[in-house]
């Protein structure tokens, strides 16, 4: 195997040979040397045929700093790996990685200059399989970095501490049933009306208590369980709304899909199939994904939000404005919906900038025709800024916090009632 690879820019390297590499640099590094794995993450990437040159860039560049005995791998479509041998410690391989972040950084003045997050991580210190290196270089690139560089520090592993504490748990829950969803009324603002639900996940453990969605989101990502637990979501989401729809309520409902989601080939077929079997009517489901969802593989996402926009569902970009945010994704993307993310929402009293961003937002969502919900919306102050801009639909605690089908039963009931 050559030790100086050709650029891999049409291929993801599979796990397995990174395991060998990182196996047989074990071997014949010294014993008081270590062996490095530097991640590296392109990050606000455009999509299409742009994307692709960039990562082409950036293993060209990282190519002309390998060492002999040293590996440059792509891993997907916007990150790149080197592993390096026979390294002093960690200054070294800071040393390595300054160097790397500097050969992309200085660009020729007729190239583009990349600005990846790194990250760093040590065998044996911190593993000694490929698996468990390249998720610890990721998490030191991802939350850990300072300027732009981070060694993992595995005090601070989150998602390892969230692991360690909810992996047996979870897969208990999802094979015994244990989650439940509520669901948050949106207000059409013009008419006072409840004219949409968001459900959303919900998981009571008796020792743990309330873990949050984004703990059980990201554990069940990591695990591989996300497809599954998606499926139920849908499944159980589908047949309460039946029940909804059979107490009388006539608007959406809306379902969040997650970034691994995007990337099931069988998923438009599991929601018409779900669809079917529960009578719904499919213009009447909103399918709600956020921009750093979208982003990671555009090209892929998009095709499977074409796939369910064609059966008849609706789609919402959600947390808007706390991602990317780029006109160009927008313009692209199928959707019927643009929901503004809270944190603009809380300060929009105070902050004449967060008023300023929220009536510009509004305004553009209008134009190009895509119907606004403002989230997190709790105070009758935001309420009457929000009328003022002509927001058309809102949600929070002002109406209403989520509840459980047979508080939202009564609760729509009992709106109906005053009408």
């Amino acid at each position: 195997m050559p030790t100086r690879p050709a650029l891999a820019a049409q291929i993801t390297t599979p796990r397995h040979l990174l395991d060998e590499l990182i196996a047989e640099g074990l071997s014949q590094t010294d014993q008081d040397k270590k062996t490095a794995v530097i991640y590296l993450e392109l990050r606000h990437l455009h999509p299409g045929h742009y994307r692709e040159r960039l990562l082409e860039l950036m293993l060209k560049r990282l190519h002309s700093i390998v060492r002999t005995g040293d590996y440059l791998f792509q891993l997907d479509s916007h990150s790149a790996l080197l592993l390096l041998n026979q390294l002093s410690g960690v200054s070294h391989a800071m040393l390595a990685a300054h160097r790397a972040q500097q050969v992309l950084m200085d660009a020729p003045t007729d190239e583009q200059r990349l600005y990846p997050q790194i990250g760093i991580a040590l065998a044996p210190d911190h593993g000694s399989d490929g698996e468990t290196l390249i998720d610890a270089a990721k998490i030191a690139a991802h939350q850990f970095a300072h300027e732009h560089i981070g060694i993992y520090d595995p005090d601070r592993d989150w998602l390892g501490q969230q692991l360690a504490r909810l992996e047996a748990p979870l897969r208990e829950a999802l094979q015994q049933n244990k989650f439940h969803l509520a669901f948050q009324p949106k207000i059409e603002l013009a008419s006072q009306q409840v004219t949409g639900l968001e459900v959303l996940l919900r998981w009571e453990n008796e020792l743990l208590g309330s873990i949050s969605p984004y703990e059980i989101i990201s554990v069940a990502e990591h695990l591989g369980l996300m497809d599954r637990l998606s499926q139920w979501v849908i499944q159980t989401a589908l047949r309460n709304f039946a029940q909804l729809r059979q107490h009388g309520y006539t608007g959406s409902l809306g379902i969040n899909l997650a970034p691994n989601n995007l990337r099931d080939p069988h998923l438009a077929g599991f929601i018409s199939n779900a669809l079917a079997v529960w009578g719904v009517p499919a213009e009447k489901v909103v399918f709600e994904i956020t921009e750093s969802a979208v982003i990671e593989e555009f090209d892929m996402a998009l095709r499977q939000l074409e796939h369910i926009k064609e059966m008849g569902c609706q789609l919402a970009l959600d947390d808007f404005g706390t991602g990317y945010s780029s006109l160009s994704y927008l313009k692209r993307l199928p959707i019927d919906e643009l929901k503004i993310d809270r944190s603009f929402i809380m300060h929009l009293t105070e902050q004449e900038d967060d008023r300023a961003i929220v009536e510009s937002v509004i305004e553009l969502a209008h134009r190009l025709r895509l119907q606004v919900t403002a989230e997190g919306v709790e105070q009758a102050t935001e309420k009457a800024l929000l009328e003022q801009y002509r927001c058309d639909v809102i949600q929070g605690f002002f109406y209403s916090k989520p509840l459980i089908l047979s508080d939202m039963i009564t609760y729509l009931q009992q709106q109906r009632a005053a009408r």
